[in-house]
This record gives C-alpha cells, structure tokens and sequence, in this order.
C-alpha cells in the first residue's frame, strides 16, 4: 500500500462531499425569517429582497423594506404589510402613500387581477370622487387638497350611500374604488365619521393568499421553499419532499452518500494496486 496517496485520497473524498452538505445547510439558514424592523416576520411564502434567496418564496410574494417596515406591490402601488397570519393564509395591508404625503389621493381602483391574493368577508367599498361641479353630501370625507373653489373632491362609504342622499355622481369627472376592512359591519357609522379619510385608508384592508401550505415542513423542524419551480421543506440534513421527517431527500440532491463511497473504494482500490 502506497501511504503517500492515502491523504490525498481523503482530501477527494471530503471535497466530493462537504460541498453538498454545506449547500444543504447554507439554504436552510437562507430561508431563517427576517424582519424590516418593524412590523411581522417575514417568511414563507413572502421573502424580503435583498435578505432571503430567491428559493425561499415566490415572485409574487416580494417584500422590500421601506422605514423599516415591509412594503409589497400589488394593483402597480406599494402597500405597507402591518400583520401576517400564516395559519390562516392572510394578511393586513395598508397604502403606503397615507403615510408618505399629506394628502394621499388613490387614482386608479384597486384589482387582485392575476394575483394570488383574495378579498376576505370584512371588506366593504370606500369610494374617492374627484372634481365634482356639486357640494360633497353629508356624511362624506372632503379632500381640501384637491378642492378649488368650483370643483370639490371627497370620500364616501358605499355607492349606494350617493344616490340615497340625492348626489349625482354624474357630477364628478371621475372616481376610484379602494377597499376597507370595517371589523363591525353592523355598527353606526358614527366613530367612522369622527375620522379623517387618511385615517380611514390607514385602517387597511385583509387579504387571503393562495399557496402550498407550509405548516407539516415548519412543524417538523423545517423552512419552506422552492427548487426547480416544485415545493421543497429545507432542513438542517438537507431538503425534503414535505416534511423533515421524511426518509428521502427530495431527488436525492442532499446527500448521495452511497455514491460517493463507490467513487471513494474506487480510489482506494486502484491507489492500492
């Protein structure tokens, strides 16, 4: 037996194998959740840009950080994420523009159009009328940023609220729909009435998400995940089909242990003769 190689024969195998171990635990750890500061903890299926690889979430589920809160896109404007309930798939957001200008002013209606988002019950319509050549009706928010002294703009709950106090929205150049979350559907209005319309659009609305559960991985120990676009549970031994305590690694990417001892014997025979 040549002794001289013996080390080297080593060194191949331990080269040959802790990179994959590595990689295992390196996307395990990449996929820890992470927070802007303030607001929830970001993980699964949400992943923050710049902080977690990209096989931690999904595209559509991109947050990035904005005063240290976590800010996502969705209808083309940024909305502050306030809560997140993983097990119930939901989540609260909030404009982000009510607390950057002002006088915060949705111009176009909010649409979940080719998003994985859905409305929840609670949520009701709060309506903007814009440029209206008539007097805003009670029990409407007034927007004195965009009134002049012949056009007037304001806030209402409910279309259906226009016509019962005889206002024409014929009158108004235009209008956007944005919704709201009202916890108490069945009370008065009145606390409501007591607030400003930035307040109101500061109450946010709830959203609920479509995407593989992630609970069984979590409970097991592990971090959700995706690789080659199919849904993978990362674990400190390596990345599993579902859950950590399953016995195969997902397409045996973790660790092809009896294969590399086949290349390892392989060696060592040929080194020996």
């Amino acid at each position: 037996m040549d002794f001289k190689r013996t080390p080297f024969l080593f060194i191949i195998f331990f080269i040959i194998l802790t990179p994959q171990t590595l990689s295992s635990d390196e996307k395990f750890e990449a996929c820890a959740p992470k927070s802007c500061g303030k607001g929830p903890n970001i993980s699964y299926p949400f992943r923050v840009a710049h902080s977690h690889s990209p096989f931690c979430g999904l595209p559509t589920f991109d947050i990035t950080c904005r005063h240290e809160y976590p800010v996502i896109k969705i209808s083309g404007e940024d909305y502050i994420i306030r809560e997140i309930s993983y097990q119930a798939h939901s989540f609260l957001v909030a404009n982000a523009a009510v607390y950057d200008v002002k006088c915060p002013t949705p111009l176009h209606n909010f649409t979940l159009h080719r998003t994985p988002f859905t409305y929840t019950p609670d949520h009701i319509g709060f309506f903007f009328f814009y440029n209206c050549t008539s007097l805003p009706p009670k029990f409407s928010y007034p927007i004195h940023c965009s009134n002049t002294t012949k056009l007037h703009s304001f806030a209402a709950f409910h279309d259906g609220f226009m016509e019962h106090m005889n206002f024409s929205v014929d009158s108004c150049q235009s209008s956007v729909e944005v919704p709201i979350d009202i916890p108490n559907q069945d009370d008065d209005f009145s606390g409501l009435l007591r607030k400003s319309y930035s307040d109101v659009l500061k109450m946010g609305f709830t959203l609920n998400w479509s995407a593989q559960n992630c609970s069984n991985c979590e409970t097991s120990g592990g971090r959700c995940g995706f690789e080659s676009n199919e849904f993978v549970c990362f674990c400190p031994d390596g990345p599993h089909l579902q859950t950590c305590k399953q016995g195969n690694f997902l397409g045996n990417k973790s660790c092809s242990c009896s294969n590399l001892s086949s290349v390892f014997l392989f060696l060592l025979v040929n080194n020996l003769s």
